[in-house]
C-alpha cells in the first residue's frame, strides 16, 4: 500500500541540529560469507560486522603489509600528524590504524576538521613553514596554492628507493581523478577544454566525491513512476513530492555563500553549455556571464520553491543531514553522502535512498568533481614514515579494504578496486549501489571540474556571493552573472599559459 506524503515522518530543524554531531556516519560492511577468494555465497541476512580483522583482505593489501612490515621497522615509536577534512574517506582511514600500528609501530594522529577549518590550519602550518603536519589533505581547488609546500611523491620515491614499494603503482588511478585532483597546472582534458599543461604531480588522489542524484525509492515505488531524467522532468518530481505543511521538501539545496552552491551551480551550467572559464592559447578566461550561464541559474532557481526552507543557509553537510532525517525526496549532493543517509544508528531513512546521474540539460548530464589529494609536507620532520604511509593510504589494497568499514567508506580513486569481485557484489547487491553510479560518471567525460590557479579562491567567492544573492531574491540572474563577470575582470587575468 502506498504510504501517504503527509503521513510521513515529520522532524524539525531542532532535532536536525541536535543530531548533527553524530550522523555522520555510514553502515555498509561486505558480507561475512565472503571467502578470501572473492567468491560470495547467498544468504538470507547479511550482518553488519564492525570488526577490521573479519574484512576480507585481497592479495595487493596482503602483499603490501608484509612488505611494509619488513622496511618499518627504524620507524617504530615514531608519529606522524595527518590533516584532513572531515569526511567519510579519513574517518575510515583512521579506523583502520590500529592495523597500521601493528604492522609498523608508527603512530598516525588524524585532526580532521570541517573543510573550512581543514583549510585554514594548513594554510596557517605552510604560511609560516611549521613542521605541524607531515601529511597533508589538499583540496584540488587548492592545489596551486599548497603546491610549493609538498614533497612530489616522485621525487620521495627517487631519495627513497629502499621505501618503495616494489610494485608500487604510481599512476592506477582515474585519469580524470589524476589530472584534476593531483597535478599542477591540471590536464584540461574534459569537454570544453582539451588541453595538456603537462602539470607536475604533487599529490596523489585520496577521494572523489562526485555530484549525482539522490531519491527517495521507497516514495517513487509507492507511486508506481521512476526518475525523471532531465531538468524539467526532476522539477516535476519535486513538486510531486513537495508537501510543507507535512514537513516533506521535494529536494534539499546548496545555497549558502559557500564552495557548494558553486558545486550545485555547476550541475546546472555544464548541462546547458555553459562554463566558468575558456581556454584559448593564451590562457583561461571567465566566462560566467555568458547566456547558457544565466539560462542556468535561472534553471537553478527554479528548485528553490520546492526546496528546504534552511537552503539558503545550507552546505553539503546540512543537506546531508536533512537527507537523513527524511525532510526532503531529492538532492543533488557528493556521493558519498550515502555514508550519511544510510546509517541505521543515525539516519531515519537506512535503505530508502536510489542514486541516478544528475539530470540533462541541453547540453547533457554533468557531474560536478570535488576532489581532493594527499601529500607529504616539504615541514614533516619524518618524510621517511610520510612516505610509507603515503604509500598506504593511497594504495589498491587499502581502498578495497577501507571501502567494508561498516560507518565511513567513499568512492574509491583506484580504478581496479571497482572491479575487485567482492566490491562487485557489494555493488550489485545493494550495500554500495551508488558507486555503480560514480563509475558511470567518472569513466565517462561529463565531468564539471573545478581546476587550481592562484585567484580561484577570490573568484569561487566572488562567484558564490552572487549566486547566493540571485537565491535570495536580491538580484535576477542576469544581474548576478553580470556582476561577478564584472568583479572577476578587475582583478586581471585568470591564469596565462
Amino acid at each position: 500500500m502506498s504510504i501517504s506524503r503527509r503521513n510521513f515522518l515529520k522532524y524539525t530543524a531542532a532535532s536536525l541540529i541536535a543530531g548533527s554531531a553524530t550522523a555522520l556516519t555510514s553502515q555498509y560492511l561486505l558480507p561475512s560469507n565472503t571467502s578470501p577468494s572473492g567468491t560470495v555465497t547467498p544468504t538470507a541476512a547479511t550482518p553488519r560486522l564492525d570488526d577490521l580483522e573479519k574484512r576480507y583482505k585481497p592479495s595487493e593489501y596482503l602483499d603490501f603489509m608484509e612488505w611494509l612490515q619488513s622496511v618499518s621497522t627504524p620507524y617504530k615509536g615514531k608519529k606522524i600528524v595527518t590533516a584532513f577534512e572531515l569526511e567519510p574517506s579519513p574517518l575510515a582511514l583512521q579506523r583502520m590504524d590500529p592495523e597500521y600500528l601493528k604492522y609498523t609501530g608508527t603512530n598516525v594522529s588524524f585532526e580532521l576538521a570541517p573543510f573550512s577549518q581543514n583549510l585554514l590550519n594548513t594554510g596557517l602550518a605552510v604560511s609560516t613553514q611549521a613542521p605541524t603536519y607531515d601529511i597533508m589533505n589538499v583540496d584540488a581547488s587548492h592545489l596551486a596554492r599548497f603546491k610549493d609546500h609538498l614533497i612530489p611523491p616522485q621525487e620521495l620515491a627517487e631519495q627513497y628507493p629502499e621505501l618503495t614499494y616494489p610494485k608500487l603503482d604510481a599512476e592506477g588511478f582515474f585519469n580524470s581523478v589524476w589530472s584534476f585532483t593531483a597535478k599542477y597546472p591540471q590536464d584540461l582534458i574534459f569537454p570544453p577544454y582539451e588541453k595538456n599543461l603537462n602539470g607536475q604531480v604533487f599529490e596523489w588522489p585520496q577521494d572523489m566525491p562526485m555530484m549525482i542524484r539522490f531519491y527517495r525509492k521507497d516514495l517513487y515505488e509507492n507511486e508506481g513512476i521512476t526518475p525523471g531524467r532531465t531538468w524539467d522532468e526532476y522539477l516535476e518530481d519535486l513538486k510531486m513530492f513537495h508537501d510543507p505543511a507535512g514537513n516533506i521538501y521535494g529536494s534539499g539545496s546548496m545555497a549558502l555563500s559557500h564552495p557548494s552552491i558553486i558545486f550545485e551551480y555547476l550541475t546546472h551550467l555544464h548541462s546547458f553549455g555553459g562554463k566558468i572559464w575558456d581556454a584559448d592559447d593564451n590562457g583561461l578566461r571567465c566566462t560566467i556571464d555568458s547566456d547558457e550561464a544565466v539560462a542556468a541559474l535561472e534553471n537553478f532557481i527554479r528548485v528553490k520553491p520546492y526546496s528546504d526552507p534552511t537552503s539558503s543557509g545550507n552546505t553539503w553537510s546540512e543537506v546531508g543531514l536533512i537527507m537523513a532525517v527524511g525532510r526532503v525526496t531529492n538532492a543533488i549532493q557528493f556521493a558519498d553522502y550515502a555514508s550519511v543517509v544510510n546509517n541505521p544508528n543515525q539516519s531515519r531513512t537506512p535503505g530508502k535512498w536510489g542514486y541516478t546521474p544528475t539530470p540533462s540539460g541541453p547540453a547533457g548530464s554533468f557531474s560536478t568533481f570535488a576532489g581532493a589529494g594527499i601529500g607529504v609536507s616539504k615541514y614533516s620532520r619524518n618524510p621517511e614514515a610520510s612516505w610509507l604511509w603515503l604509500q598506504y593510504a593511497t594504495s589498491l589494497g587499502t581502498q578495497i579494504v577501507a571501502m567494508q568499514d561498516p560507518l565511513h567508506h567513499s568512492a574509491p580513486t583506484r580504478m581496479k578496486a571497482y572491479d575487485d569481485p567482492v566490491i562487485q557484489q557489494a555493488i550489485e547487491s545493494g550495500h554500495l549501489e551508488y558507486l555503480k553510479v560514480v563509475k558511470e560518471i567518472i569513466s565517462g567525460s561529463h565531468i564539471a571540474t573545478l581546476i587550481s590557479f592562484p585567484g580561484w579562491p577570490q573568484i569561487r567567492t566572488i562567484i558564490s556571493s552572487k549566486i547566493h544573492r540571485c537565491w535570495t531574491g536580491r538580484l535576477t540572474p542576469r544581474q548576478a552573472l553580470k556582476e561577478a563577470q564584472e568583479e572577476v575582470d578587475s582583478n586581471g587575468p585568470i591564469f596565462n599559459f
